[in-house]
């Protein structure tokens, strides 16, 4: 007897943690970008 549902419950979690990473991935990459922008206007606001 071969039970199959072990092995579709773990491509389940890796393709949801899958995912997981990459929208954290993407929030880290917005977040850096926001953050250089911050700094940018802070360095023109305190230089003028």
């Amino acid at each position: 007897m071969v039970i199959t549902s072990g092995n579709e419950e773990e491509k389940g979690n890796h393709e949801k943690e899958s995912k997981e990473e990459t929208v954290l991935a993407m929030l880290g990459i917005i977040g850096t970008i926001l953050n250089l922008i911050v700094i940018i206007f802070v360095y023109i606001y305190t230089t003028l």
